[in-house]
């Protein structure tokens, strides 16, 4: 459902205030779509007005995935999403494909006589049908499907050329958020460790700090656990470093199991991972005993190629911020320390560097 008032747009008016009025919706439509930035609601938005516009009644918009190289239904009107949810379109396949080829806008009169559609369009009521691409720069970013034209009459390059007032702002609201979120995936790719997931050593250093200075802002208790995988030069040895990894995404998901969503985590390199729990002392020895015992309870996965009977244990160190010195480096070398205290008593422990 439109949240713009679009009546009077493509009403037959005099030239001057036909001008006027589109001119003043298409702003309105921008505000509302600079409003709507980043709710995840824009898709919706462009397709309902896009639509009224042309004064058609189903439509849909497909987004272009660039990764993956298909477009894909992100929002409908007329029917319901749900009905091509699964729907992947690539180039040169069907009317959209051949939009995504050419970048050209594209109007039918009768689909029938289109060799490209395959199959009989049950679900709509007329013959004819225009999709329009959302271009920014040479890059498209998503093809617009208009169908059933509200009078029955075929689409005409009349109905595009009321669109195109549209079409701008819509494809600068699409830009700005697919740029977003390339910013956003390539700050996560910059702080990820990509085996795992976890925050890499860099990003873990720089959050440290926050926390530390967090916690003595606020006067808290803060506990640093430096987690080591016992013998895992033996997995990669015996298994290779293909059964090695599988044995680190294993490790690495039981540590986001048993910590709170809130928690730090990183993996430091190797197979050493490091946890910042804020809260008592006591209950980061809890934390710590609960993701102990998940490893050592943990069974592989046949598909991963490992010996079911493989057993994998960690030990853990840990640390308490010192109110006297709360310094990150001094914190991580006394973790350490009593990470290797825990490997020298036998592995598969716990130890408090006191």
């Amino acid at each position: 459902m439109s949240v713009l008032d679009m009546q009077g747009v493509g009403e037959p008016q005099n030239g001057r205030d036909a001008q006027e009025d589109t001119l003043l919706t298409s702003h309105r439509f921008a505000t509302r779509l600079a409003e709507l930035s980043g709710s995840g609601k824009i898709d919706q938005l462009i397709v309902d007005t896009l639509a009224q516009v042309a004064k058609a009644d189903q439509a849909s918009l497909a987004l272009f995935e660039e990764r993956e190289g298909f477009m894909a239904i992100a929002a409908t009107r007329g029917y319901l999403a749900e009905l091509v949810s699964d729907v992947r379109v690539k180039a040169g396949e069907g009317l959209m494909g051949d939009v995504l080829s050419s970048h050209v806008p594209k109007i039918v009169a009768d689909v029938s006589e289109e060799p490209s559609v395959a199959r009989r369009r049950i679900r709509y009521r007329t013959p004819s049908c225009m999709l329009v691409p959302l271009i920014a720069a040479g890059r498209l970013l998503a093809v617009l499907n208009l169908a059933d034209r509200a009078d029955g009459q075929a689409f005409s390059h009349s109905d595009l050329g009321r669109l195109r007032a549209f079409v701008a702002p819509a494809t600068l609201a699409l830009l700005a958020g697919r740029l977003a979120k390339e910013k956003a995936d390539l700050a996560k790719l910059v702080a990820t460790d990509p085996l795992t997931g976890l925050f890499n050593r860099r990003h873990f250093a720089a959050r440290l700090e926050e926390e530390i200075a967090r916690a003595s802002r606020e006067g808290s208790n803060l506990t640093v656990l430096a987690v080591d995988v016992d013998l895992f030069k033996s997995v990669n040895d015996r298994f290779g470093h293909a059964a090695g990894d599988a044995v680190l995404q294993a490790v690495s998901l039981v540590i986001r199991r048993a910590i709170r969503f809130f928690d730090l985590c990183a993996r430091m390199g190797g197979d050493e991972f490091m946890i910042v729990l804020h809260g008592t002392e006591a209950n980061a020895l809890q934390t710590a005993e609960r993701l102990r015992k998940r490893v050592d309870s943990w069974q592989p996965d046949p598909s991963l190629g490992l010996p079911a009977d493989m057993k994998i244990t960690v030990s853990i160190g840990l640390a308490s911020l010192s109110r006297d010195a709360p310094d990150a480096q001094e914190l991580l070398a006394r973790a350490d320390r009593a990470l290797y205290a825990a490997k020298v008593a036998g592995r598969n422990r716990l130890n408090i560097e006191q």
